[in-house]
């Protein structure tokens, strides 16, 4: 089931208020455009007419421990119908974002949803995706021109928005039951396009800043990199970048 709206704050929002209400897993939300879409640390994401925006609400039996793998599953999954679909070669960026060469095509946030009042004993999990699709560069903000992309922008194709939906929302579900089923193919798969291996990093987290080079993520879905002084450090919040 698809609820559509042309124009909505947030797809995660209504997703996961449908969570609450004992929505059964597979429905999907989908804007033409969100005046409040979110990313990463609370951030605003930008969604112009043309992308595709949908959350998909699933309820999976996945440990506690676990669900961060999720965000990672739903970017081995996007990478992979961009790939086969459109040719493009897709890098995923940790923990949540898409990459094309070195400009972000998309975004993923991934939410968890817990209803003790409700009759639906299995957890639900509301996972967001945000991806340019049929945009052009001049839809965005001036600040963000620089650093996005879109399919359009690579192809110079359009692409049919409802086929890809399916595309994406079929494979997210699948990949998102691994995580329970065969997690360390799913990661084996996510090292494959890592965007920051190897790469010079910078890790803030509060007032701490520290630099090293990426290595990857560990079997729980948090990233590591190691210092100067060759000590690894696992990310769990904060801030990574390329240095």
């Amino acid at each position: 089931m698809v609820l559509y709206f042309d124009h909505i704050d947030s797809t995660n929002r209504i997703a996961r208020q449908k969570a609450l209400e004992d929505a059964p897993s597979g429905l999907i939300v989908r804007a033409g455009r969100q005046s409040a879409g979110r990313g990463q640390y609370d951030r605003s994401f930008a969604s112009p007419d043309g992308g595709l925006y949908f959350s998909l609400l699933l309820r999976l039996a996945v440990p506690i421990a676990q669900l961060p793998l999720i965000t990672l599953a739903t970017g081995v999954a996007c990478r992979e119908i961009l790939c086969a679909a459109y040719g493009v070669e897709a890098k995923i960026k940790w923990p949540n974002d898409l990459y094309l060469g070195e400009r972000k095509v998309a975004g993923i946030l991934c939410e968890n949803v817990s209803n003790p009042a409700g009759n639906n004993d299995q957890p639900a999990v509301v996972i967001g995706v945000g991806l340019n699709v049929n945009t052009a560069l001049v839809d965005f903000p001036s600040e963000l021109q620089p650093i996005v992309t879109t399919l359009f922008e690579q192809t110079g194709q359009r692409m049919d928005l409802e086929k890809l939906l399916d595309l994406l929302a079929q494979a997210i579900a699948s990949k998102a039951e691994m995580v329970a089923t065969d997690s360390e193919f799913l990661l084996a798969e996510w090292q494959k396009h890592d965007y920051l291996h190897g790469r010079s990093l910078v890790h803030t987290a509060g007032n701490v800043t520290l630099q090293g080079i990426g290595m990857g993520v560990s079997a729980l879905g948090l990233y590591r990199f190691r210092d100067a002084a060759g000590v690894e450090h696992s990310v769990v919040g904060g801030q990574l970048r390329l240095a």
